[in-house]
C-alpha cells in the first residue's frame, strides 16, 4: 500500500500505508527557526513505515518557526510555554477525537520542539504514548512531573552542547524517572546537532518499545 501525504497550513501527515499497522504515530516537532519540514528526514530513516504528523510552531521565530517565546537573554519564557503547551494539548485532544491520529502518538521532538514536547508530559500525559526527546531542557526545572506509570521515553543529549549544561539531561532523566517513565538516555559526542549515530539509537528504541502489530 502507497502512502498517502496531507498537507496543510501548519502541519504534514503521512499515512505511510503500512497494513500492519505501527503501535503509534509519530508526532514530530522541529527546533527553533524550523518548520514541519526538518525532522522529515530523520524519521524516513529511524521510522520509514511509521505514520506520522509533524506541525509547525505557531511563533514566528528567526527565519522560521518555534513552539515558544524565548526572553532576550534567551531563557525560556515559562508563561508561554505553558499558554503555547495548552493549545497543543486541545490540538492532539482534537486530533485523536476526529481520527486525524489514528492513535496516542510518541512525540518526538528537537530542541524547543523537546522542551514542548516536555511540557505536554508535564501538562497531559494522557495525550500521548511516549516521547523522544533531543536536546531538551525541563519545562518545569522546580516541580514533579505526574504519575507517567512506564511511559517509554527516549532522552539525548550532546556532551558537547553549548547551549546545554551536562545538569540538564541529568535533571529531565532524574525528573521523568521519579514519576515512574521508563526512560533511555543517552549523552552522545556531538554538539547540539544530530549525531551521526542517533538515528539508529531512536529507531532501534522505537522498535523495542513500539513493535509494528505484524
Amino acid at each position: 500500500m502507497e502512502s498517502s501525504v496531507r498537507q496543510l497550513n501548519r502541519f504534514r501527515y503521512v499515512d505511510a500505508g503500512n497494513q500492519t499497522g505501527a503501535a503509534a504515530p509519530l508526532f514530530l516537532m522541529h527546533g527553533s527557526g524550523g518548520n514541519e519540514n526538518d525532522l522529515i528526514p530523520l524519521v524516513e530513516s529511524v521510522g520509514p513505515n511509521r505514520d506520522y504528523l509533524s506541525i509547525r510552531g505557531a511563533v514566528e521565530w528567526e527565519a522560521g518557526f518555534a513552539f515558544f517565546k524565548r526572553n532576550d537573554d534567551r531563557s525560556l519564557d515559562y508563561v508561554d510555554l505553558s499558554y503555547q503547551t495548552s493549545r497543543l494539548c486541545e490540538f492532539l485532544a482534537s486530533a485523536l477525537e476526529t481520527g486525524v491520529l489514528k492513535s496516542k502518538p510518541i512525540l518526538l521532538g528537537f530542541s524547543n520542539g523537546a522542551i514542548t514536547a516536555a511540557s505536554i508530559l508535564f501538562r497531559a500525559p494522557f495525550l500521548v504514548a511516549g516521547a523522544v526527546l533531543i536536546r531538551p531542557l525541563s519545562p518545569a526545572p522546580d516541580d514533579d512531573f505526574p504519575e507517567l506509570a512506564g511511559l517509554p521515553v527516549f532522552i539525548s543529549a550532546g556532551e558537547k552542547d553549548t547551549r546545554r549544561s551536562p545538569d540538564d539531561v541529568k535533571l529531565m532523566t532524574v525528573q521523568l524517572e521519579k514519576c515512574g517513565a521508563d526512560v533511555t538516555t543517552y549523552v552522545l559526542p556531538t554538539g547540539h546537532d544530530l549525531h551521526d549515530d542517533e538515528g539508529k539509537l531512536i529507531g532501534d528504541w522505537l522498535q523495542s518499545k513500539f513493535p509494528f502489530a505484524g
